[in-house]
């Protein structure tokens, strides 16, 4: 169904299709007045309605004064009236100054008429009071759509109200004031959901809703999404079908990846150090780079050769479970690995510095003969002019291989032993 006009009864017909729906319960739709008196004009021209019959309607468009931008004016003129489909709804009228309460044809549908003298034009100014986005609170908010519900001063309290705001309004960012569960059937693909932060917003996230490539920011995230994703600056606690990026989160609890998509966790941290994360990859299918990891972390659950877990640690710890079976797992940066892999696991460490590493390195490093020397070999005390020096001697116990000045606990030369016992005075190294 379309705008129609009766030249007989000269009745304006508008049907509920032509309207678009602002509320579900109860049910508001919404009238762009300008669009409406741009119907009427398109049908006065048509030659079907005969293009001689009465003019419906006279317009004075937006006028600007003083920086102000005031509304425009629509008046049906007689002896038009308007029947808006009948069902038990409201109209809200915007964007106009009007007369339809005058000329409407009574049954069951309501009008908010939205008149005021000197309205201003305040479409804009309605759209920049959502600082870029649909506000909820579902503790402390209100039902509805209508404007100003959804801005930060008057937050919808649910989710429905809150996507057909969105919608209407042309956002996709959301303002979750506390904590929030994202439940039923709705469409959050591709949006935004940025919480007060993780201690103040814990956002639940069910499996029904759909949250394919959805970004949340500065919230506590648990539940099931969709694939896709990018976390920011959130607590990432128990959350399934895990992939995409995540950045600057901390972990606590199962984090399971799946999808058959990477994901990448970068500049992340355990939360808690007794109860740190479990990567689950998900047996097969996905790969993990864990670049700047701080904390624990325990990785299980991979059977597929070509996939590969690479964690960069700037301090921490790895537990490798006996269900990572297959593919490759490089772990490098500052750390240790207890490694319980099985199967064609592979697990390359060599680039890990630990402190059996350092130790090895050390090790590798000296002049192991030389080092015993130091260890075995004759030693003795010697008066240098006022300064007592320590000397160890090659293995034929004459020729000196290291002359060490004695030093105190002051790191002074010590020239009077008899000052004080040599375990007391001596702090020398070789």
């Amino acid at each position: 169904m379309t705008i129609a006009i009766d030249p007989m009864t000269h009745i304006i017909t508008v049907p509920k299709a032509d309207l678009n729906l602002l509320q579900a319960s109860p049910e508001v739709r919404e009238l762009d007045l300008n669009w409406f008196r741009m119907q009427l004009k398109s049908l006065e021209d048509n030659q079907s309605y005969n293009i001689c019959m009465l003019k419906t309607h006279r317009h004075n468009t937006e006028v600007t004064l003083s920086g102000l931008v005031y509304a425009r004016i629509i008046e049906i003129l007689d002896p038009y009236t308007v029947e808006f489909e009948d069902d038990q709804y409201a109209v809200n009228c915007t964007g106009a100054n009007h007369n339809l309460s005058d000329v409407k044809v009574a049954n069951q549908v309501s009008l908010i008429i939205n008149n005021a003298a000197g309205l201003i034009s305040n479409a804009q100014i309605e759209y920049a009071s959502f600082n870029g986005g649909v506000t909820i609170d579902t503790t402390n908010g209100i039902p509805g759509t209508l404007f100003p519900a959804g801005t930060p001063q008057q937050p919808t309290d649910n989710w429905v109200d809150a996507l057909l705001i969105a919608n209407v309004r042309g956002f996709s960012t959301f303002f979750v004031i506390g904590d929030s569960t994202i439940n039923g059937s709705n469409d959050f693909s591709n949006k935004e959901i940025v919480g007060e932060s993780p201690n103040k917003t814990t956002l639940t996230v069910t499996a029904l809703s759909d949250t394919t490539g959805c970004e949340f920011k500065n919230a506590n995230i648990t539940g099931t999404l969709d694939g896709e994703n990018f976390i920011t600056d959130s607590i990432i606690n128990d959350l399934t079908y895990v992939n995409g990026s995540i950045l600057n989160c901390g972990l606590i609890g199962d984090i399971i990846l799946d999808g058959n998509l990477d994901a990448t966790m970068n500049d992340c941290y355990t939360v808690d150090q007794d109860d740190p994360p479990v990567i689950d990859m998900g047996s097969s299918g996905q790969s993990l780079a864990m670049p700047n990891y701080s904390g624990l972390l325990t990785l299980k659950n991979l059977n597929d050769s070509s996939q590969e877990i690479g964690i960069g640690f700037n301090a921490g710890m790895a537990i490798i479970e006996n269900t990572i079976i297959a593919g490759t797992v490089i772990i490098s940066g500052i750390g240790g690995v207890i490694d319980n892999s099985s199967g064609a696991s592979i697990v390359d460490t060599s680039t890990l510095i630990s402190n059996t590493s350092m130790a090895n390195t050390v090790w590798e490093h000296a002049d192991a003969a030389f080092m015993l020397k130091i260890i075995k070999n004759k030693k003795a005390l010697v008066k240098t002019g006022s300064v007592w020096e320590l000397i160890i001697y090659d293995d034929d116990d004459s020729t000196p291989i290291l002359n060490k000045a004695m030093k105190d606990k002051l790191d002074n030369n010590i020239t009077d032993l008899a000052a004080g016992t040599l375990a007391q005075e001596i702090k020398t190294s070789v």
